[in-house]
């Protein structure tokens, strides 16, 4: 009987961390070069990024906390409150620490994203840019809508 209390003993003291390090967060990075297509980020977090040729729209949740969207390149339209639409050719843009909606379409896209979220990438085609979240290798980004999770705990990963 001794024995067997010390085998289970031994047996919950191996299984519990183990199942404990099956879920862990994601450092919530995002990176796009050379991206070509649509990419929507719904993220609590900070966006930076400019498009060559194309438009971006932000929508700010929070549009009282003194964290607006910073745009370069353009004259920002406001069509209703707490949205920002940019449009044209070298176009920068950075959202910090904030909770919004970013929409970026075009050619060229280069964004770097820190924060917790979804993200959907649409890339148009063969030579759509690359990608790399949570410092995973680059690669070709998804032709079909794709959503991703940004900085949220995954299981077993």
């Amino acid at each position: 009987m001794g024995r067997t209390l010390i085998l289970i003993a031994l047996l919950a003291a191996l299984t519990v961390p183990a199942a404990l390090a099956g879920d862990r967060a994601t450092d919530g990075t995002l990176s796009v070069k050379r991206g070509k297509g649509a990419i929507t980020l719904k993220i609590k977090g900070t966006v930076i990024g400019r498009v060559q040729n194309g438009r971006v729209q932000v929508r700010d949740f929070r549009p009282y906390d003194g964290n607006e969207a910073h745009f370069t390149g353009c004259k920002a339209r406001h069509p209703s409150f707490g949205v920002s639409i940019c449009k044209g050719r070298v176009v920068g843009y950075r959202v910090d620490d904030g909770r919004f909606n970013v929409n970026v379409r075009g050619r060229a896209i280069s964004i770097t994203a820190v924060g917790r979220g979804s993200v959907i990438v649409d890339g148009a085609g063969l030579s759509d840019g690359v990608m790399s979240m949570d410092g995973a290798p680059y690669s070709s980004l998804p032709d079909d809508p794709t959503t991703f999770a940004l900085g949220i705990t995954v299981a077993g990963r």
